[in-house]
């Protein structure tokens, strides 16, 4: 039994040459799972090249809603060129759909393949490992070397952690919810890999990287919220650091994102622990900033946010320990923010900036993404009806694309979060590239027209 597993090409790369290179993790992790069933498994970046499928069991991964028209095209690309095949379509996003809305996006012969008993039941296998105890080397090391390079030269996301307990309406992730029937809070912890299994993976890759000539690895911490289970944080500081000093000389450089609440907890109650995380190569913390209303948090179930939590933990992170502070401000919710919110949003994100060397990481809010509570509460029915029925539109719903009719109804709450975003955009140090959405109803020259403007605008 053989399938192929695509990484598909970013939504923003031109159609020729190298797209984004970034090394495919989750892709990876369901491949060394399938390895451990016996099955025999091929990786296809088309980042890099196209994919040649050999198999008749295709799987696609989904980095977020933006690829979704991406899959579609893919889908239908790999019929014409090498026959109808069986589809499993993975990746977060894919978990925020409903059962109708799947089927209709990717047809009969696709299967969610988030789902282990789907991968199970087609593909004739046993009970698959859990994530959190598979090891990535067996995936690892059927990539060829040269595209193993590739990957190991830009920062790519380290496993370490899935779920947050906190429940903030426009995410799409793993996270606290509420039963859209019951109302009950369906509670999530953070469920962490086994850290020795992440020492040994981690060991694999700084070996791999030397022996390329490499002195440095550069880690994006997956984890929803990186202090929310300080224990558990620490025996991970603790395992990176075993993994430097059996490599002396070589560099491990870790960033991750956090809530500013979890933040100052660990600071007030475990102080050692950040200085552990530090040692072990952490140096960039992102801020879930998220606007700056009170009113607007509470609204957006963010309330563990407050002004002086915020003040304080870009402060401290910065002066007590040295961390390079990152704002993530996802400004201009549609449905909660007013004019005001939206200008005090820029104001103190350019204030941090001047007074602390923050990193401004401005993104436009979208009330309504696959698994977050617009897209399960039923407002937005309509808007989510279009979508489904032009798939490219999926692109507008990005964090970074500017406001739309589609996302934004309100004329002027779309102007102003235009206007603001476009500004946080300018500011000193900032790393988002702004994008164009593409929404129904334009016309084909339209779309092609925003496609060649989002060309490489890569988000970090």
């Amino acid at each position: 039994m053989k399938i192929d597993l695509i990484q598909p090409r970013h939504n923003y790369a031109s159609d020729t040459g190298l797209g984004q290179i970034y090394m495919p993790t989750s892709l990876l992790t369901v491949g060394a799972r399938l390895l451990g069933q016996g099955l025999e498994v091929e990786f296809h970046d088309e980042n890099i090249r196209q994919a040649n499928i050999t198999s008749e069991y295709v799987g696609i991964n989904l980095l977020g809603a933006p690829y979704i028209p991406e899959a579609i095209k893919l889908q239908d690309k790999i019929n014409k060129e090498f026959g109808n095949k069986t589809y499993f379509i993975g990746g977060q996003v894919i978990s925020g759909l409903t059962e109708q809305q799947f089927n209709k996006l990717f047809g009969d012969k696709t299967f969610n393949g988030n789902e282990d008993k789907n991968l199970t039941s087609i593909l004739g296998i046993k009970e698959l490992q859990i994530s959190e105890r598979t090891s990535l080397i067996p995936a690892y090391e059927i990539l060829e070397d040269k595209d193993m390079c590739e990957y190991l030269s830009k920062e790519f996301s380290l496993y370490v952690s899935q779920g947050c307990k906190f429940a903030c309406d426009f995410c799409g992730a793993a996270r606290t919810t509420k039963n859209p029937l019951t109302g009950e809070n369906i509670k999530v912890k953070e469920a962490y890999r086994d850290v020795e299994i992440i020492g040994k993976d981690l060991d694999y890759l700084v070996t791999k990287s030397k022996n390329f000539g490499l002195n440095e690895l550069n880690l994006y911490m997956s984890n929803l919220d990186v202090f929310q289970t300080p224990l558990q944080l620490n025996k991970f500081a603790q395992a990176v650091k075993i993994v430097r000093n059996n490599h002396p000389g070589f560099d491990i450089n870790l960033r991750g994102l956090a809530t500013v609440t979890s933040f100052i907890e660990t600071r007030n109650k475990s102080y050692k622990v950040i200085e552990n995380l530090i040692e072990a190569g952490f140096n960039t913390v992102g801020f879930g900033i998220d606007g700056w209303s009170r009113e607007e948090w509470v609204a957006l179930h963010k309330g563990h946010n407050t002004k002086e939590k915020c003040l304080e933990a870009i402060k401290s992170a910065r002066k007590d320990f040295g961390i390079t502070p990152e704002i993530l401000m996802v400004f201009g919710n549609p449905r909660t923010t007013k004019e005001k919110n939206i200008k005090e949003a820029y104001e103190i994100t350019k204030m941090v900036i001047d007074e602390f060397k923050a990193v401004p990481r401005p993104h436009v809010s979208k009330d309504f993404i696959p698994g977050n509570e617009g897209w399960l509460s039923g407002e937005y029915r309509k808007e989510i009806e279009s979508i489904i029925n032009n798939p490219e539109a999926f692109q507008a719903l990005d964090f970074t694309a500017l406001p739309s009719e589609l996302t934004h109804s309100d004329k002027k709450i779309r102007e102003l979060a235009t206007e603001y975003f476009l500004k946080m955009c300018n500011l000193s140090g900032n790393t988002t590239q702004y994008v164009k959405p593409i929404t129904p109803g334009l016309s084909r020259e339209d779309i092609e027209e925003i496609k060649k403007f989002n060309e490489g605008r890569f988000d970090r």
